[in-house]
């Protein structure tokens, strides 16, 4: 049974979240601040395997919470799905940037919150589940994926991706120069549970770019094609 951390300081939202996941088979714990929801990651025996994170908190903010879970411990690969207003957008492309997976606005239905949650989780189960034959490297200059071990080396150092930014890179990487609309990718990401922005899709390049490439705004690996997308280079 998967395990919901829901992190909502507004009770009457965090009953519709705990009521919707509830009642689809999933495990919830809420609390109503970031600090309590860093505790809980800290200090539960049985690990959970899916942060619901809302962006306004009371004291301690879902972006800086966010920041702390990707700083590091063993949940700092665990999946964030924000919630945000509909209207703050900085709050979104922040959250993003910092390691966030996804974001829903409020308000949302719970139709498209358990749609999002199980996206995440089946993906999960995908990524666990990858068996030894499936085991391959995808080498380049100065970059090397482990596609089983989900690892990126960039000039042999090991460089920390989120899920959805691995997933990303090991599409374009794949099939070089191939190119990748944004919805394409978004879809990808997501399947048939996509709803949000194609736009999220350039914040995730954007992040890979940070962290793999020698010149992030004279990119050598992800390159943009205008109008289009992206493409991963012939190299």
């Amino acid at each position: 049974m998967p395990r919901i951390l829901i992190v909502e300081d507004d009770p009457a939202v965090r009953d519709v979240v705990e009521h919707s996941l509830s009642r689809e088979g999933m495990k919830t714990l809420a609390v109503g601040d970031g600090e309590a929801a860093l505790a809980r990651l800290r200090e539960e025996a049985e690990p959970f395997d899916l942060v619901v994170l809302d962006v306004m908190l009371p004291g301690m903010d879902g972006v800086e919470v966010c920041r702390e879970i990707r700083a590091g411990g063993a949940a700092r690969n665990i999946p964030i799905l924000m919630l945000t207003a509909r209207d703050d957008e900085t709050s979104v492309v922040v959250g993003l940037e910092i390691g966030a997976d996804d974001y829903v606005t409020k308000p949302f239905s719970p139709r498209q919150l358990v749609s999002r949650v199980r996206a995440h989780l089946r993906r999960g189960r995908m990524n666990s589940q990858a068996s030894a034959d499936q085991q391959r490297r995808l080498e380049f200059p100065g970059l090397t994926l482990d596609l089983l071990r989900r690892q990126v080396f960039a000039e042999g150092t090991n460089v920390e991706l989120t899920a959805k930014e691995f997933d990303v890179l090991a599409l374009l990487a794949e099939h070089p120069g191939r190119v990748y609309g944004r919805e394409q990718i978004m879809r990808h990401l997501w399947g048939g549970d996509f709803f949000g922005e194609p736009r999220a899709a350039d914040v995730h390049v954007q992040h890979i770019r940070g962290k793999i490439e020698p010149d992030p705004k004279n990119p050598r690996y992800v390159q943009t094609i205008r109008g289009v997308g992206y493409r991963f280079a012939e190299l």
